[in-house]
Protein backbone atom coordinates (compact mmCIF):
# COMPACT_ATOMS: atom_id res chain seq x y z
CA UNK A 1 0.00 0.00 0.00
CA UNK A 2 2.75 2.42 0.69
CA UNK A 3 4.49 1.60 -2.65
CA UNK A 4 1.41 2.53 -4.52
CA UNK A 5 0.72 6.11 -2.76
CA UNK A 6 4.64 6.64 -2.94
CA UNK A 7 4.23 5.59 -6.92
CA UNK A 8 1.08 8.39 -6.62
CA UNK A 9 3.06 10.90 -5.43
CA UNK A 10 6.21 10.73 -7.78
CA UNK A 11 3.47 10.70 -10.59
CA UNK A 12 1.88 14.04 -9.26
CA UNK A 13 5.38 15.83 -9.08
CA UNK A 14 6.36 14.82 -12.45
CA UNK A 15 2.78 16.40 -13.20
CA UNK A 16 3.22 19.58 -11.34
CA UNK A 17 6.96 19.72 -13.03
CA UNK A 18 5.75 19.80 -16.70
CA UNK A 19 2.92 21.82 -15.71
CA UNK A 20 5.62 24.56 -14.52
CA UNK A 21 8.11 24.45 -17.10
CA UNK A 22 5.17 24.93 -19.79
CA UNK A 23 3.79 27.53 -17.73
CA UNK A 24 7.49 29.14 -18.11
CA UNK A 25 7.82 28.98 -21.53
CA UNK A 26 7.73 31.89 -23.75
CA UNK A 27 4.28 33.14 -24.63
CA UNK A 28 2.88 32.70 -28.45
CA UNK A 29 4.67 35.64 -30.52
CA UNK A 30 7.22 36.31 -28.26
CA UNK A 31 11.02 35.18 -29.13
CA UNK A 32 12.88 32.98 -26.67
CA UNK A 33 16.36 32.49 -27.24
CA UNK A 34 17.46 30.75 -23.74
CA UNK A 35 17.28 27.06 -24.85
CA UNK A 36 19.99 26.51 -27.40
CA UNK A 37 19.54 23.33 -29.21
CA UNK A 38 21.89 20.21 -28.17
CA UNK A 39 23.91 19.08 -30.93
CA UNK A 40 26.09 16.13 -31.03
CA UNK A 41 30.25 16.28 -31.12
CA UNK A 42 32.27 14.15 -33.07
CA UNK A 43 33.29 12.04 -30.20
CA UNK A 44 29.59 11.69 -29.60
CA UNK A 45 29.51 13.83 -26.50
CA UNK A 46 26.62 16.02 -26.59
CA UNK A 47 27.17 20.08 -27.14
CA UNK A 48 24.51 22.78 -26.82
CA UNK A 49 24.06 24.70 -30.50
CA UNK A 50 23.55 28.47 -30.32
CA UNK A 51 20.29 29.75 -31.75
CA UNK A 52 19.67 32.24 -34.01
CA UNK A 53 16.62 33.79 -34.23
CA UNK A 54 15.20 35.52 -37.37
CA UNK A 55 11.96 37.45 -37.00
CA UNK A 56 10.45 38.16 -41.50
CA UNK A 57 7.36 38.65 -42.59
CA UNK A 58 8.07 36.89 -46.20
CA UNK A 59 6.31 33.08 -45.76
CA UNK A 60 2.94 34.43 -47.29
CA UNK A 61 4.77 36.08 -49.89
CA UNK A 62 7.36 33.48 -51.54
CA UNK A 63 6.24 29.89 -49.47
CA UNK A 64 7.99 27.81 -47.08
CA UNK A 65 10.30 26.39 -49.50
CA UNK A 66 12.80 29.50 -50.01
CA UNK A 67 12.95 30.11 -46.49
CA UNK A 68 13.83 26.43 -45.48
CA UNK A 69 16.40 26.01 -48.15
CA UNK A 70 17.78 28.86 -46.57
CA UNK A 71 17.73 27.68 -43.15
CA UNK A 72 19.00 24.37 -44.66
CA UNK A 73 22.20 26.17 -46.77
CA UNK A 74 22.84 28.41 -43.47
CA UNK A 75 22.99 25.34 -41.15
CA UNK A 76 25.28 22.78 -43.67
CA UNK A 77 27.77 24.65 -43.37
CA UNK A 78 27.71 26.14 -39.70
CA UNK A 79 26.41 23.26 -37.64
CA UNK A 80 27.08 24.90 -34.97
CA UNK A 81 24.58 27.18 -35.08
CA UNK A 82 20.74 26.34 -34.96
CA UNK A 83 18.48 29.50 -37.17
CA UNK A 84 15.49 29.43 -36.12
CA UNK A 85 13.34 31.49 -38.92
CA UNK A 86 9.83 32.82 -37.61
CA UNK A 87 6.86 34.56 -39.36
CA UNK A 88 4.49 37.36 -38.78
CA UNK A 89 2.23 38.95 -40.76
CA UNK A 90 4.05 42.35 -41.81
CA UNK A 91 0.55 44.46 -40.83
CA UNK A 92 1.88 43.33 -36.87
CA UNK A 93 5.56 43.53 -37.13
CA UNK A 94 6.54 46.76 -36.39
CA UNK A 95 4.71 46.91 -33.69
CA UNK A 96 5.76 43.84 -32.39
CA UNK A 97 9.25 44.68 -32.80
CA UNK A 98 8.94 47.80 -30.88
CA UNK A 99 6.97 45.61 -27.60
CA UNK A 100 9.94 42.56 -27.72
CA UNK A 101 12.93 45.28 -27.55
CA UNK A 102 10.85 47.28 -24.60
CA UNK A 103 10.46 43.82 -22.84
CA UNK A 104 14.00 42.86 -23.25
CA UNK A 105 12.89 38.91 -25.20
CA UNK A 106 13.77 39.64 -28.83
CA UNK A 107 14.95 37.91 -31.99
CA UNK A 108 18.48 38.74 -33.10
CA UNK A 109 17.71 39.53 -36.96
CA UNK A 110 14.69 41.08 -38.37
CA UNK A 111 13.79 41.73 -42.07
CA UNK A 112 13.71 45.47 -42.68
CA UNK A 113 11.22 47.58 -44.78
CA UNK A 114 13.01 50.53 -46.02
CA UNK A 115 10.89 52.89 -43.72
CA UNK A 116 11.50 51.48 -40.12
CA UNK A 117 15.59 51.34 -40.93
CA UNK A 118 16.10 54.55 -39.47
CA UNK A 119 13.40 54.90 -37.05
CA UNK A 120 14.64 51.54 -35.53
CA UNK A 121 18.33 53.09 -35.30
CA UNK A 122 17.14 56.14 -34.44
CA UNK A 123 15.21 54.17 -31.11
CA UNK A 124 18.28 52.42 -30.38
CA UNK A 125 16.11 48.94 -31.96
CA UNK A 126 18.92 48.16 -34.21
CA UNK A 127 22.25 47.43 -33.72
CA UNK A 128 25.14 49.36 -35.43
CA UNK A 129 26.71 46.69 -37.93
CA UNK A 130 29.93 49.08 -38.29
CA UNK A 131 32.38 47.44 -36.40
CA UNK A 132 31.43 43.48 -37.97
CA UNK A 133 31.41 45.11 -41.26
CA UNK A 134 35.11 46.77 -40.99
CA UNK A 135 36.65 43.41 -40.25
CA UNK A 136 35.01 41.86 -43.50
CA UNK A 137 37.47 40.99 -46.43
CA UNK A 138 36.89 43.97 -48.72
CA UNK A 139 35.76 42.10 -51.34
CA UNK A 140 32.71 41.66 -49.11
CA UNK A 141 32.22 44.89 -48.48
CA UNK A 142 32.82 46.33 -52.10
CA UNK A 143 29.80 44.02 -53.31
CA UNK A 144 27.65 44.26 -50.60
CA UNK A 145 27.75 48.72 -51.05
CA UNK A 146 24.41 48.75 -52.86
CA UNK A 147 21.35 51.48 -51.65
CA UNK A 148 20.53 49.48 -48.44
CA UNK A 149 24.37 50.29 -47.06
CA UNK A 150 23.54 54.02 -46.13
CA UNK A 151 24.32 55.64 -43.08
CA UNK A 152 21.95 57.15 -40.61
CA UNK A 153 24.26 59.80 -38.44
CA UNK A 154 27.31 58.23 -39.20
CA UNK A 155 26.57 54.37 -38.79
CA UNK A 156 24.65 51.60 -40.86
CA UNK A 157 22.18 49.79 -39.75
CA UNK A 158 20.97 47.21 -42.12
CA UNK A 159 22.46 44.94 -45.20
CA UNK A 160 20.31 44.55 -48.05
CA UNK A 161 19.18 41.45 -48.71
CA UNK A 162 16.68 42.19 -51.66
CA UNK A 163 16.69 44.74 -53.73
CA UNK A 164 15.64 47.51 -56.87
CA UNK A 165 14.90 50.36 -58.60
CA UNK A 166 12.09 51.87 -60.83
CA UNK A 167 11.87 51.56 -64.15
CA UNK A 168 9.42 52.08 -66.97
CA UNK A 169 7.10 48.82 -67.48
CA UNK A 170 5.19 49.51 -70.98
CA UNK A 171 2.80 47.88 -73.32
CA UNK A 172 4.61 46.94 -76.42
CA UNK A 173 1.10 46.34 -78.64
CA UNK A 174 -0.07 49.95 -77.88
CA UNK A 175 3.02 51.77 -78.69
CA UNK A 176 2.98 49.77 -81.44
CA UNK A 177 -0.42 50.57 -82.66
CA UNK A 178 0.71 54.27 -82.11
CA UNK A 179 3.86 53.65 -83.98
CA UNK A 180 5.83 54.95 -80.67
CA UNK A 181 9.34 53.64 -79.46
CA UNK A 182 9.52 53.49 -75.35
CA UNK A 183 11.00 56.98 -74.35
CA UNK A 184 13.89 58.11 -73.10
CA UNK A 185 13.19 61.36 -71.64
CA UNK A 186 10.38 63.51 -70.60
CA UNK A 187 9.57 65.38 -73.60
CA UNK A 188 9.18 61.84 -75.45
CA UNK A 189 7.18 60.46 -72.49
CA UNK A 190 4.80 63.65 -72.16
CA UNK A 191 4.19 63.35 -75.99
CA UNK A 192 3.92 59.36 -76.19
CA UNK A 193 1.22 59.68 -72.81
CA UNK A 194 -0.73 62.37 -75.13
CA UNK A 195 -0.67 59.88 -78.45
CA UNK A 196 -1.44 56.99 -76.00
CA UNK A 197 -4.62 58.87 -74.34
CA UNK A 198 -8.18 59.38 -75.59
CA UNK A 199 -10.72 59.87 -72.15
CA UNK A 200 -13.29 59.95 -74.15
CA UNK A 201 -12.33 56.24 -75.32
CA UNK A 202 -11.29 55.40 -71.81
CA UNK A 203 -8.00 54.92 -72.53
CA UNK A 204 -4.97 56.39 -70.66
CA UNK A 205 -1.01 56.55 -70.88
CA UNK A 206 -0.29 55.56 -66.98
CA UNK A 207 -2.49 55.75 -63.69
CA UNK A 208 -2.70 58.70 -61.56
CA UNK A 209 -1.83 57.59 -57.75
CA UNK A 210 -1.37 59.67 -55.44
CA UNK A 211 -3.01 58.37 -52.54
CA UNK A 212 -2.17 59.25 -48.84
CA UNK A 213 -3.43 55.98 -47.42
CA UNK A 214 -1.31 54.31 -47.14
CA UNK A 215 1.48 56.66 -48.59
CA UNK A 216 3.18 54.23 -50.43
CA UNK A 217 3.59 55.52 -53.39
CA UNK A 218 5.56 58.93 -53.28
CA UNK A 219 8.73 57.19 -54.23
CA UNK A 220 7.77 55.38 -56.91
CA UNK A 221 5.24 58.47 -58.44
CA UNK A 222 6.97 61.44 -57.69
CA UNK A 223 10.93 61.38 -55.84
CA UNK A 224 12.27 60.13 -59.06
CA UNK A 225 10.93 63.67 -60.96
CA UNK A 226 12.77 65.77 -58.88
CA UNK A 227 15.83 64.00 -58.35
CA UNK A 228 15.38 63.61 -62.88
CA UNK A 229 15.11 67.89 -62.60
CA UNK A 230 18.77 68.19 -60.56
CA UNK A 231 17.25 68.07 -57.43
CA UNK A 232 17.85 66.59 -53.97
CA UNK A 233 15.31 65.51 -50.94
CA UNK A 234 17.24 65.55 -48.15
CA UNK A 235 20.99 67.16 -47.35
CA UNK A 236 22.58 66.42 -43.70
CA UNK A 237 18.93 66.07 -42.13
CA UNK A 238 17.25 68.48 -43.79
CA UNK A 239 14.49 68.87 -46.22
CA UNK A 240 15.86 70.67 -49.43
CA UNK A 241 13.25 69.18 -52.16
CA UNK A 242 11.59 72.77 -51.95
CA UNK A 243 14.11 74.15 -54.53
CA UNK A 244 13.48 75.41 -58.24
CA UNK A 245 14.07 71.99 -59.45
CA UNK A 246 11.17 70.60 -57.57
CA UNK A 247 8.87 73.13 -58.14
CA UNK A 248 9.90 72.39 -62.13
CA UNK A 249 9.22 68.40 -61.16
CA UNK A 250 6.09 68.71 -59.44
CA UNK A 251 4.49 71.43 -62.32
CA UNK A 252 5.81 68.50 -65.06
CA UNK A 253 4.07 65.90 -62.90
CA UNK A 254 0.46 68.40 -62.77
CA UNK A 255 1.27 68.88 -66.35
CA UNK A 256 0.60 65.36 -67.33
CA UNK A 257 -2.53 65.03 -65.30
CA UNK A 258 -4.40 67.89 -65.35
CA UNK A 259 -3.45 69.85 -68.54
CA UNK A 260 -2.61 66.83 -70.93
CA UNK A 261 -5.32 64.55 -68.91
CA UNK A 262 -3.07 60.96 -69.91
CA UNK A 263 -3.75 59.69 -66.15
CA UNK A 264 -6.48 57.60 -65.17
CA UNK A 265 -9.14 59.97 -63.25
CA UNK A 266 -8.81 59.74 -59.41
CA UNK A 267 -5.80 60.75 -58.48
CA UNK A 268 -5.97 61.37 -55.07
CA UNK A 269 -7.69 57.86 -54.20
CA UNK A 270 -5.82 55.64 -56.22
CA UNK A 271 -2.73 53.51 -55.30
CA UNK A 272 -0.50 50.92 -56.41
CA UNK A 273 -3.01 48.22 -56.20
CA UNK A 274 -5.01 50.32 -59.10
CA UNK A 275 -1.55 51.16 -60.58
CA UNK A 276 -1.05 47.86 -61.34
CA UNK A 277 -4.18 46.42 -61.77
CA UNK A 278 -4.84 48.93 -64.74
CA UNK A 279 -1.51 48.17 -66.41
CA UNK A 280 -2.20 44.21 -66.44
CA UNK A 281 -6.05 44.98 -67.67
CA UNK A 282 -4.18 47.12 -70.68
CA UNK A 283 -6.16 49.95 -69.56
CA UNK A 284 -2.66 52.27 -69.35
CA UNK A 285 0.52 51.95 -71.55
CA UNK A 286 2.40 52.97 -68.77
CA UNK A 287 3.61 52.22 -65.59
CA UNK A 288 6.22 52.89 -63.17
CA UNK A 289 7.27 49.92 -60.92
CA UNK A 290 10.38 47.80 -59.93
CA UNK A 291 11.65 44.00 -60.95
CA UNK A 292 8.72 42.62 -58.13
CA UNK A 293 6.42 44.09 -60.68
CA UNK A 294 7.05 41.68 -63.22
CA UNK A 295 6.00 38.90 -61.54
CA UNK A 296 2.97 41.00 -60.62
CA UNK A 297 2.31 41.45 -64.15
CA UNK A 298 3.04 37.58 -65.10
CA UNK A 299 0.29 36.20 -62.89
CA UNK A 300 -2.18 39.00 -63.00
CA UNK A 301 -2.14 38.66 -66.63
CA UNK A 302 0.15 35.72 -68.49
CA UNK A 303 -1.16 37.08 -72.25
CA UNK A 304 0.13 40.76 -71.38
CA UNK A 305 3.46 41.46 -73.72
CA UNK A 306 4.99 44.20 -71.75
CA UNK A 307 8.77 45.39 -72.13
CA UNK A 308 11.08 47.98 -69.54
CA UNK A 309 12.94 50.44 -70.24
CA UNK A 310 15.08 52.99 -68.03
CA UNK A 311 13.17 55.70 -66.73
CA UNK A 312 12.96 59.08 -68.72
CA UNK A 313 15.67 61.08 -68.62
CA UNK A 314 14.75 64.87 -67.14
CA UNK A 315 17.83 67.25 -66.87
CA UNK A 316 19.43 64.10 -65.52
CA UNK A 317 18.94 60.47 -65.56
CA UNK A 318 17.60 59.17 -61.92
CA UNK A 319 15.91 56.72 -60.19
CA UNK A 320 14.46 55.35 -56.47
CA UNK A 321 15.85 52.47 -55.20
CA UNK A 322 13.78 50.12 -52.56
CA UNK A 323 13.67 46.44 -51.31
CA UNK A 324 14.45 44.48 -48.27
CA UNK A 325 17.27 44.61 -45.61
CA UNK A 326 18.27 42.78 -42.29
CA UNK A 327 19.24 44.14 -39.50
CA UNK A 328 20.35 43.16 -35.87
CA UNK A 329 18.51 43.82 -32.80
CA UNK A 330 20.57 45.96 -29.95
CA UNK A 331 19.38 43.20 -27.43
CA UNK A 332 20.50 40.37 -29.11
CA UNK A 333 22.26 37.71 -27.09
CA UNK A 334 23.80 35.84 -29.54
CA UNK A 335 25.34 38.96 -31.74
CA UNK A 336 28.45 37.18 -33.42
CA UNK A 337 26.15 34.05 -34.48
CA UNK A 338 24.07 36.14 -35.92
CA UNK A 339 26.15 38.08 -38.17
CA UNK A 340 27.35 34.85 -39.13
CA UNK A 341 23.67 34.61 -40.61
CA UNK A 342 23.65 37.53 -41.94
CA UNK A 343 27.15 37.20 -43.82
CA UNK A 344 25.75 33.78 -45.23
CA UNK A 345 22.80 35.93 -46.68
CA UNK A 346 24.70 38.10 -48.35
CA UNK A 347 26.87 35.94 -50.53
CA UNK A 348 26.29 35.96 -53.66
CA UNK A 349 25.02 32.42 -54.48
CA UNK A 350 22.33 32.69 -51.56
CA UNK A 351 20.95 35.63 -53.11
CA UNK A 352 20.53 34.57 -56.38
CA UNK A 353 19.51 31.11 -55.14
CA UNK A 354 16.72 33.54 -53.22
CA UNK A 355 15.77 35.81 -56.28
CA UNK A 356 15.34 32.51 -58.64
CA UNK A 357 13.09 30.92 -55.95
CA UNK A 358 10.78 33.99 -55.41
CA UNK A 359 11.09 36.38 -58.37
CA UNK A 360 12.95 39.24 -56.25
CA UNK A 361 16.03 40.90 -57.51
CA UNK A 362 19.37 40.15 -55.73
CA UNK A 363 21.60 43.47 -53.86
CA UNK A 364 24.90 42.40 -53.45
CA UNK A 365 26.48 43.44 -56.94
CA UNK A 366 28.21 40.21 -57.77
CA UNK A 367 25.17 38.51 -57.63
CA UNK A 368 23.61 41.00 -59.98
CA UNK A 369 26.42 40.14 -62.51
CA UNK A 370 25.23 36.73 -62.57
CA UNK A 371 23.46 35.17 -66.10
CA UNK A 372 20.26 34.63 -64.27
CA UNK A 373 20.35 38.74 -64.19
CA UNK A 374 22.55 39.52 -67.40
CA UNK A 375 21.02 37.56 -69.94
CA UNK A 376 17.30 38.62 -69.04
CA UNK A 377 15.81 41.66 -70.55
CA UNK A 378 13.56 42.42 -68.47
CA UNK A 379 16.38 42.12 -65.16
CA UNK A 380 19.15 43.49 -66.60
CA UNK A 381 17.45 47.30 -66.82
CA UNK A 382 17.13 47.19 -63.00
CA UNK A 383 20.94 45.70 -63.59
CA UNK A 384 22.29 48.84 -65.33
CA UNK A 385 20.35 51.76 -63.56
CA UNK A 386 21.79 50.08 -60.36
CA UNK A 387 25.15 50.31 -62.11
CA UNK A 388 24.91 53.64 -64.13
CA UNK A 389 22.43 56.03 -61.89
CA UNK A 390 23.91 54.91 -58.56
CA UNK A 391 20.16 54.56 -56.90
CA UNK A 392 19.21 56.00 -53.67
CA UNK A 393 16.84 54.49 -51.28
CA UNK A 394 15.39 57.84 -49.48
CA UNK A 395 13.67 56.38 -46.77
CA UNK A 396 16.97 55.23 -45.20
CA UNK A 397 17.33 58.95 -44.22
CA UNK A 398 13.76 59.56 -42.80
CA UNK A 399 13.17 58.61 -39.36
CA UNK A 400 9.36 58.69 -39.08
CA UNK A 401 9.07 57.70 -43.03
CA UNK A 402 5.46 56.78 -43.04
CA UNK A 403 4.89 60.19 -41.38
CA UNK A 404 7.33 62.08 -43.59
CA UNK A 405 5.82 60.88 -46.50
CA UNK A 406 1.96 61.64 -45.68
CA UNK A 407 3.18 65.23 -45.07
CA UNK A 408 4.57 65.44 -48.36
CA UNK A 409 1.52 63.58 -50.16
CA UNK A 410 -0.90 65.95 -48.31
CA UNK A 411 0.97 69.11 -49.95
CA UNK A 412 0.94 67.30 -53.04
CA UNK A 413 -2.42 67.02 -53.10
CA UNK A 414 -2.95 70.47 -52.34
CA UNK A 415 -1.21 71.47 -55.67
CA UNK A 416 -2.81 69.05 -57.47
CA UNK A 417 -6.22 70.73 -56.14
CA UNK A 418 -4.71 74.07 -57.06
CA UNK A 419 -5.20 74.94 -52.97
CA UNK A 420 -1.55 75.95 -53.34
CA UNK A 421 1.37 76.83 -55.87
CA UNK A 422 4.17 74.07 -56.42
CA UNK A 423 6.22 76.58 -54.11
CA UNK A 424 3.70 76.79 -51.60
CA UNK A 425 3.52 72.84 -51.03
CA UNK A 426 7.13 71.99 -51.30
CA UNK A 427 7.38 74.98 -49.00
CA UNK A 428 5.09 73.99 -46.28
CA UNK A 429 6.22 70.30 -46.77
CA UNK A 430 10.01 71.22 -45.75
CA UNK A 431 8.68 72.26 -43.14
CA UNK A 432 6.87 69.40 -41.67
CA UNK A 433 9.36 67.62 -42.69
CA UNK A 434 12.19 69.64 -40.84
CA UNK A 435 9.61 69.50 -37.26
CA UNK A 436 10.33 65.73 -37.78
CA UNK A 437 14.34 65.90 -38.24
CA UNK A 438 14.54 68.75 -35.71
CA UNK A 439 13.41 65.80 -32.83
CA UNK A 440 16.61 64.14 -33.93
CA UNK A 441 19.26 66.48 -33.38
Amino acid sequence: MTFIKNQRRLIAMLACTTFILSACSAPSGVVNNNNPAPSTGAAGVSKAKTKVTWLQYWKSEVGEKPLNDLKAGFEAKNPDIELDIQDMPFSQMHDKLVTLHTAGNVPDLILLTSPWVAEFAASGITEPLDTYYNAMPKEFQTSNEGPYWSPWKGKHYGMGFITGNTALFYNKKKLAEANLTPPTTWDEYRSASIKLADASKNKFAFTGNMASEPPSTINTELWPYILQAGGKLTENNKAVFNSPEGVKALEFYKGLIKTDKVATPGELSAGEKEKRSNFSAENTAFMFDGPWGIAIQKTANPNLDFGIVPMPKGAVGATIAGGGAIGMMSKSKNKDAAWKVLTYMMEPSTQIAWAKATNNFPHNKTALKDDYIQKNPLLKVFADQNESLKPINPDLQLPESTVMRKIMINEIQNYLTDKKTAQQALDDAATGWNAVFDKYK
